[in-house]
């Protein structure tokens, strides 16, 4: 079978159909039409059922480039999640390590002071009561277990961290309060003692006020009196004004003190000096009052000078009692500090006065 025969079977087994010769122009046109199409150079030898190399490459760079980048994004986000737990428990242990040095530190001065202070010397029992509670907080949380730093995956740790930064801050923030009641129930303190001192700077004074008007022309030395209506005075002017210090009013108090007592002493020694006085009158009188009634019973007994002495009871066998003791022994002692005169008894003769 020759070529033409070939060509002929073939047209005939695709169904193909004679048709005319093409015009020059269009081959022309349909051959640059496809020119631009087909592949240049190897890629030209492929058959229609594969793709050229330079597509399978590509398919491949893509391939290894998702594959890259999945690893790399696995890779990564291992890094980033053993990162995120060490950071974690870092930061937790971190936490637990303040959480321990923030127990086991001391209190202030103003906190121990506070916790010796009772309820009835503040002025406000609510700064007291704060204090108390405040302190047992203090105390649950510094005996409270410490939390532990151990997990093993990224959000365990982070959960550990937070647990860890909220019993630090709790802790902080009792801290804080607790000082903070503490300075609030030493003021209360403070204000209840400046004012218990002033309500008694006021009612002394008003005590002193009386002593004054009651003393007057009672004392031995005026000059006391003076000195408390001084006192009185510095005192009432400190118990008015509201910026007076605790120091003033106990200084002034004390010099209250020692004016009431200087009037006092003045009072006493006055009265003991007018006693002195009326007994040493009340003697006096009784004294006289003796020598004449002696005089009397010595004129009645005859005539002639006669001594005024007698004998001493104590010599005698059985002692002589006096009709009038108390005047008889008044008598005795006049006459042993005003030696007596001879009595003149004789009327005939003459008897000098006294």
């Amino acid at each position: 079978m020759n070529d033409e025969a070939k060509s002929e079977q073939t047209a005939d087994e695709r169904g193909e159909k004679d048709v005319p010769p093409p015009d020059q122009a269009d081959v022309q046109a349909d051959l640059l039409s496809v020119s631009d199409d087909e592949p240049d150079g190897d890629d030209a030898d492929f058959g229609d059922g594969e793709q050229p190399f330079w597509k399978r490459r590509t398919v491949w760079i893509a391939v290894i480039a998702v594959v890259v980048i999945v690893v790399a994004g696995v890779a990564g986000g291992l890094a980033w999640s053993v990162h995120a737990r060490e950071q974690a428990l870092s930061d937790c242990r971190q936490s637990v390590v303040q959480i321990r040095r923030l127990a086991k530190t001391p209190l202030g001065k103003d906190t121990s002071e506070a916790q010796e202070v009772e309820r009835t010397d503040v002025a406000d029992a609510k700064t007291w009561e704060a204090l108390q509670k405040d302190q047992k907080k203090l105390t649950g949380l510094t005996n409270k277990d410490v939390p532990i730093c151990n997990a093993t995956s990224p959000g365990g740790a982070q959960n550990q961290q937070n647990r860890a930064s909220s019993s630090l801050q709790a802790l902080k923030t009792v801290h804080t309060n607790v000082e903070k009641s503490a300075k609030a129930v030493l003021a209360s303190k403070d204000a209840k003692t400046l004012k218990d001192a002033r309500d008694g700077l006021s009612a002394k004074a008003g005590q002193a006020k009386q002593l004054l008007d009651s003393s007057a022309g009672n004392v031995s030395d005026d000059a006391t009196r003076t000195a408390l209506s001084q006192q009185i005075d510095a005192a009432n002017g400190l118990v008015g004004n509201e910026k007076s210090k605790l120091a003033d009013l106990q200084q002034t108090s004390q010099a209250l003190d020692d004016a009431v007592n200087g009037v006092n002493a003045s009072v006493q020694a006055k009265a003991a000096a007018d006693a002195q006085a009326a007994a040493q009158a009340q003697a006096a009188a009784q004294a006289a009052q003796a020598a004449q009634a002696a005089q009397q019973q010595l004129s009645n007994g005859g005539g002639g000078w006669q001594s005024s002495k007698v004998p001493v009871p104590s010599t005698l066998n059985s002692p002589v009692r006096h009709p009038n003791e108390g005047a008889w022994q008044a008598y005795q002692e006049y006459l042993s500090q005003h030696p007596p005169k001879p009595i003149c008894t004789d009327p005939n003769k003459f008897c000098p006065i006294g």
